[in-house]
């Protein structure tokens, strides 16, 4: 039975929302991207209606449909996610992030901390926005105290020269520096969250993309141009200009146009492969 046949067999039942859909079909949300094709030729062919926003509701318009309804594309790779990602698409998984009861609110609290210490010339205040990003996103500073401590870390950011006024500028370099600040751990991930929570929260811009473990694994479900190995490259050289650039082409090639689209894309592919 074809997905578009499921559908179809599931909304003539009730009205469904993308998500809904998603956890009656495979049991969770994770498979939202892939029927989202689906549920546009449907819509596309008049079969199905699409009413509001955030999320968007699915039922049946009443259209006779045929009885089977073929495939034309070929069956994807078990590993790539046939989907074209659109703004609407990238906008629903941010509002669906923000309405979390955990990661809304933590992402409200850093925005707060940051607006009420926006600089970074005091070693105190900026250990407690280092524990800070560690503990609401996951960057396992804290687990490696062997390489370096939290007092290190703040230390090694209140020395980079004109910090403040790089990040607001959008200056990847940044990252780079704060990634290999004492030369015996690997901080990349936590160092692009450092910048773009700042660029972001403070001075309303989008020039930072977060690397972390789901952008690695995830990015080349959805783009055949890269892989894993191409990501741990950048992040292993310290090629943060490399990779924000690739995020920022993909970006522009599907058309995502959206405020703070990179912050938002990132919330989609994290919320569809958390």
């Amino acid at each position: 039975m074809s997905q578009k046949t499921v559908i179809l067999d599931l909304l003539k039942k009730k009205q469904m929302t993308q998500g809904e859909l998603s956890i009656a079909m495979y049991g969770d949300n994770k498979h939202m991207p892939n029927i989202y094709a689906s549920l546009m030729s449907l819509v596309d062919k008049g079969f199905v209606n699409r009413n509001g926003s955030h999320p968007s509701v699915y039922s049946l318009s009443g259209t006779d449909v045929p009885v089977v309804i073929k495939e034309k594309r070929e069956r994807p790779s078990k590993e790539h996610i046939d989907v074209t990602i659109t703004n609407e698409m990238i906008e629903e998984a941010h509002q669906r992030v923000k309405a979390t009861d955990n990661y809304g609110k933590e992402d409200e609290l850093i925005t707060d901390c940051f607006r009420r210490f926006p600089k970074n010339d005091d070693v105190t205040i900026v250990a407690m926005k280092v524990g800070l990003i560690d503990i609401t996103n996951s960057t396992h500073v804290s687990q490696h105290k062997s390489k370096i401590s939290a007092v290190e870390l703040a230390e090694a950011i209140v020395a980079i020269e004109n910090i403040d006024e790089r990040i607001k500028s959008g200056d990847p370099e940044v990252v780079n520096e704060i990634a290999r600040c004492n030369g015996k751990i690997n901080l990349f991930s936590f160092a692009s969250k450092y910048c773009c929570y700042h660029n972001k929260n403070l001075y309303g811009r989008d020039d930072y993309s977060i690397l972390d473990t789901v952008l690695k694994e995830s990015l080349p479900k959805y783009f055949d141009d890269i892989t894993q190995s191409q990501i741990k490259h950048w992040q292993d050289a310290f090629q943060y200009k490399e990779y924000n650039d690739y995020i920022t082409r993909k970006l522009d090639e599907l058309g995502i146009d959206i405020e703070f689209r990179k912050r938002k894309f990132d919330h989609f592919v994290w919320f569809n492969n958390r």
